[in-house]
C-alpha cells in the first residue's frame, strides 16, 4: 500500500472537514458534478486528486449512502455506433465522472443522457422510462430520493442539468419530445430500441439567459438552501438538495413558463 504524502493527508482531513460541514454526511445519496479545471492549486497530481475527492466523498456516506454522476454521451446522436450499457464511455463529462462511471454498477439505459451510480440506492436506475427528462426519469426518481446534488470545482448554475427535466413536466412551449431510435447492447445483446429526449425547436429565436440559472440560485441562497464552500487548497464546492431547487424553479415556471429565457421569443414554430 503506497503511503499518503504529507500534502495529501493536509488536503484529504481539510476535505473531509469542508463535506461536513456542508451538510454532507452519513447515508446521503450525492449527484456529483465537477469541473476540474478550477479544482485548487494543491500540489497532487490530477489522478490522485480525483481518487482522494472520490474516496473521500465515500468516506464521509458510508456504505448506506449512495453517489450519482452523469455519464452521457451525446456524441452518439445521429450515429451507427452501439450503446454499450457497461463500456461506452461518458462524453466530455470529465475524469471524476468517468472514474465514477467506471466503478458504478449501475447506469440507466439511454444513449444519449445516462446516469450512473452506485450504493445503496443505485439500482434506482434500473427502472426509469427511455425518456431522458421525463415523468419517470432518473431526475424524477432524484427527488423522490431526496438527492443532494454536490458541485465541485464548477457553480451549480453552469451545471444543473436537473432544469431540463422541470421545463419537461412543467410543459415549457418552446420544447417537445422527439423520438430516437438507436442501438444499444443490453445482457449481451443489440437490440434497436426507441429513445425519448425534450428538444428545443429550432426555427425559433430561443434566447437562454446570459446569467443562465443563476436566478434560482440567488433565492436558494437567500433561504439559506445552497451551501458553499472553499478549501485551503482553493477548491470551491456547493451543494444543495435538488428537491429545494425543484420547488423554486417549478413554482416561477408556474407564474412564467419563459423564465428560464432571456425573453420570450417572437419566433414560435409552435403556436398557431
Amino acid at each position: 500500500m503506497i503511503k499518503e504524502s504529507a500534502i495529501e493527508k493536509k488536503f484529504k482531513k481539510n476535505y473531509l472537514n469542508c463535506l461536513k460541514r456542508i451538510s454532507i454526511n452519513k447515508n446521503k445519496n450525492i449527484y456529483l458534478v465537477s469541473n476540474l479545471k478550477e479544482i485548487g492549486r494543491v500540489k497532487i497530481s490530477k489522478n490522485k486528486k480525483i481518487k482522494l475527492i472520490l474516496d473521500g466523498m465515500e468516506k464521509v456516506i458510508g456504505k448506506n449512502g449512495t453517489i450519482f454522476s452523469p455519464s452521457a454521451s451525446m456524441n452518439l446522436i445521429n450515429s451507427e455506433i452501439v450503446f454499450d450499457l457497461k463500456n461506452t464511455p461518458s462524453y466530455k463529462m470529465g475524469p471524476l465522472a468517468e472514474m465514477i462511471r467506471k466503478k458504478s454498477k449501475f447506469r440507466s439505459l439511454h444513449p444519449y443522457w445516462s446516469i450512473c451510480g452506485y450504493g445503496k440506492n443505485a439500482n434506482i436506475l434500473n427502472h426509469v422510462s427511455n425518456h431522458s427528462y421525463a415523468y419517470g426519469s432518473p431526475w424524477s426518481k432524484f427527488l423522490d430520493l431526496d438527492v443532494l446534488q454536490v458541485n465541485i470545482g464548477i457553480h451549480p448554475s453552469k451545471a444543473v442539468t436537473l432544469i431540463h427535466h422541470i421545463e419537461t413536466i412543467c410543459g415549457v412551449p418552446y420544447r417537445y419530445t422527439k423520438e430516437f431510435s438507436h442501438k444499444v447492447k443490453y445482457k449481451n445483446k443489440i437490440v434497436l430500441k426507441k429513445f425519448y429526449m425534450s428538444v428545443r425547436y429550432k426555427n425559433s429565436d430561443i434566447e437562454k439567459k446570459k446569467k443562465l440559472n443563476e436566478h434560482y440560485f440567488k433565492i436558494l441562497k437567500k433561504q439559506n438552501k445552497l451551501k458553499e464552500i472553499t478549501l485551503s487548497s482553493g477548491i470551491k464546492i456547493w451543494a444543495f438538495k435538488m428537491k429545494d431547487f425543484f420547488n423554486i424553479s417549478s413554482n416561477l415556471f408556474k407564474k412564467n413558463l419563459y423564465n428560464y429565457l432571456e425573453k420570450e421569443p417572437k419566433l414560435k414554430p409552435y403556436a398557431r
